[in-house]
């Protein structure tokens, strides 16, 4: 049966709905990407295709469970009426930022259970609140590391802008005498940090050119 071409198809936008649907997906996966290099190194990030190539195998370990990262827009009638074309970056920035917003608060809640359930983590009522006293403890507690060229990185703190700046100022109202046992501490962790990288490092055979 033949159909009739003076027939209405009142479905002609749906193929340019999905392709604006692609583009803005695409533009908040892209600028996520970016949001996240900020904090993470690209080339620390790990990617798995999910269902290619996977292997199923017993266990010891606890049951686990992959951690899901939601983000809400809205996007009202009335402005697609009125062809306000501001509201897809108005909807792309806020997928971004609740995304990014998830993404980190995921990430430090995972590190911190880390660190608890191996014991290398201060709390703030083990020293009454003291800033410089749980900046010290800390610094003893944790281990420096070193690039891909072998160049001892400092630890990286992330605070709130007003954490920070009190704590800033906790610091710099210390005696002489305390930077002075922070700066010792912290060329003790360089010097043991080049040492394990060393010791790493010679476990490696080297062909003899």
């Amino acid at each position: 049966m033949t159909s009739d071409s003076r027939r209405p198809n009142f479905y002609n936008y749906s193929r340019d709905s999905e392709s604006l649907n692609d583009y803005v997906n695409k533009q908040v996966g892209d600028r996520l990407d970016r949001r996240r290099m900020e904090m993470l190194d690209e080339r620390n990030v790990h990617r798995y295709q999910h269902g290619r190539s996977w292997s199923l195998r017993p266990s010891m370990d606890d049951t686990s469970k992959m951690h899901s990262i939601v983000a809400e827009s809205t996007i009202h009638t009335i402005d697609v009426i009125n062809h306000e074309t501001t509201i897809l970056e108005k909807h792309i920035d806020a997928m971004v930022e609740q995304l990014y917003a998830a993404m980190v608060h995921h990430i430090f809640e995972t590190a911190g259970e880390g660190a608890k359930s191996v014991g290398n983590a201060i709390g703030r009522d083990e020293h009454q609140g003291d800033i410089p006293a749980g900046f010290l403890a800390m610094l003893e507690k944790i281990e420096f590391g070193v690039d891909r060229f072998g160049h001892v990185q400092r630890p990286t703190m992330y605070v709130s802008p007003s954490t920070g700046s009190n704590f800033l100022k906790a610091l710099s109202s210390q005696p002489g005498g305390y930077h002075l046992k922070v700066g010792m501490l912290s060329d003790e962790k360089e010097k043991k940090a080049i040492a394990r990288e060393a010791e790493r490092i010679a476990k490696f055979r080297w062909r003899q050119q």
